[in-house]
């Protein structure tokens, strides 16, 4: 019994630490994502200032 309870707990232990890996891996490359975003939408604004003239 204690053997299963000991192969569930490493699953759930595995699982968290692929969870919380994932997790850093995301927020370290938001900022990147952002500053990104932030440049498409100064182009567009661009774009648009030129085109309405």
């Amino acid at each position: 019994m204690f053997e299963n309870l000991l192969l569930v707990a490493l699953v759930v232990i595995i699982l968290w630490v692929i969870i919380i890996g994932l997790f850093l891996i995301v927020s370290r490359r938001q900022p990147d994502v952002q500053a990104q975003l932030k440049d498409v939408e100064e182009r567009l604004n661009k774009v648009e200032n030129k085109a309405k003239r």
